[in-house]
């Protein structure tokens, strides 16, 4: 694979996932916004968390526990939308596919990552198993839970992963998968990671942890990728080029979010 095509394949991977994070995010975040407010809390609300101006004793099991698990039950919701438009437009060759297959594992990474780092931290979904009394071995057991479900939902997705270079490929034989791989999945997850982890800084040990789990997903793939045959594509001619308008497009949306959210807004 030339470096350029490699370049072209990562810059819109990496757009693809900014674009899908922030979009899986923010309606994580109006989610969990619109249960404190059932509830009359009173919160403020920035470009990287919702802290909650309410004394210790006007919490309540309920209000824990709608509270922290409204934003990861509408992402369970919304994982479904995700993979199911994604493997509904799996032979179609457009970039935009791609937005869902990242809104899939950025949306399930909200569900079973929040467990995990709740779990781990007894922070954020954390405080409902707190609230439930849960043991240390229970909460170890829903941290392997959460990290078992991760990979076994990137194992089963690898071939979706795969069919992706439709969009740029003809034909997609077994030892170009690394390389296609490498640049489709694993360094727009690292780059999009550094650039998601700059506009949120600063971060708690729960939120970074968030943000890092979908490697446990991602990485499954390359070890799965080599079970499946050559996959052969539509013939007409395929060019490699990087789309301007998906990059101005999470350029764009990273600034007005940074930007716009950058003063705390109350309700």
């Amino acid at each position: 694979m030339k470096l350029n095509n490699k370049l072209s394949i990562i810059a819109n991977s990496t757009a693809l996932y900014i674009l899908s994070y922030l979009f899986v995010f923010i309606f994580h975040q109006a989610f969990t916004v619109v249960a404190a407010l059932l509830f009359n809390y009173q919160l403020k609300i920035n470009y990287t968390e919702i802290s909650f101006m309410v004394y210790k004793y006007a919490w309540s099991f309920d209000s824990v526990k709608i509270i922290y698990s409204a934003g990861p039950i509408f992402c369970l919701l919304l994982s479904i939308f995700m993979i199911v438009v994604a493997i509904k437009f799996r032979e179609f060759d457009g970039l935009f596919k791609m937005f869902f297959q990242w809104g899939f594992v950025h949306s399930i990474n909200l569900v079973l990552g929040s467990a995990v780092a709740g779990a781990l931290l007894g922070d954020g979904f954390g405080h409902v198993l707190i609230w439930m009394y849960i043991p240390d071995t229970g909460k170890l057991i829903v941290t392997l839970a959460g990290l078992f479900g991760l990979a076994a939902i990137g194992f089963t997705i690898t071939k979706l992963f795969l069919l992706s270079a439709n969009s740029y490929y003809n034909k997609l034989e077994t030892a170009d998968r690394p390389a296609f791989l490498i640049s489709q999945l694993l360094l727009p997850y690292v780059i999009g990671t550094i650039i998601i982890i700059a506009i949120r800084l600063p971060l708690t040990d729960y939120e970074f942890l968030r943000i890092l789990t979908p490697i446990i997903l991602i990485l499954p793939a390359f070890l799965n990728s080599s079970i499946y045959p050559v996959f052969f594509f539509d013939e007409n001619p395929k060019t490699i080029k990087a789309s301007s308008s998906l990059i101005a497009a999470a350029i764009i949306l990273v600034v007005v979010y940074r930007v716009g959210l950058n003063f705390p807004i109350k309700f």
